[in-house]
């Protein structure tokens, strides 16, 4: 169980404005679940998070709402919650080599840099070229 300066300092990362600052505390959780279950609703609140971010490295670009469904999960494994997680429809993470293809393919200019591929990202999303899939992932693993 989190302390609570532990617990806080988790959720002020969560809702933090700077994107990167929510993937990356999302992917830490992930990976090193707490177990704590204050953190779930927290967690669940970012599976509405459309925000294209550098969702890993290497480079691979997608929505947040991709890394908390897998933070999700964790933590609910760890909180021995028995819920799957499901998002319907949410694109695909890329790498910087399939982003590029698809700018190309798409007429769009390319835009350089990490900032610029996660404008390309959008660009994207919002002509409805990006693969979408549904993820689902289960309450255990077997």
């Amino acid at each position: 169980m989190l302390t609570g300066e532990e617990f806080g300092e988790i959720v002020d990362i969560l809702k933090a404005s700077d994107a990167h600052r929510r993937t990356t505390m999302l992917g830490v959780l992930a990976k090193e679940p707490t177990g704590d279950p204050r953190v779930l609703p927290v967690v669940e609140e970012l599976l509405a998070d459309d925000t294209p971010d550098l969702i890993s490295v290497p480079m691979l670009f997608g929505e947040i709402r991709w890394v908390a469904a897998h933070a999700l999960a964790a933590e609910r494994r760890a909180a021995s919650v028995p819920t799957p997680v499901e998002l319907v429809g949410i694109p695909q993470p890329l790498s910087s080599d399939e982003l590029s293809a698809l700018v190309d393919r798409s007429g769009l200019p390319r835009r350089a840099g990490v900032d610029g591929m996660l404008t390309s990202f959008a660009a994207l999303r919002e002509r409805g070229l990006l693969p979408v899939t549904t993820l689902r992932l289960p309450a255990w693993t077997t």
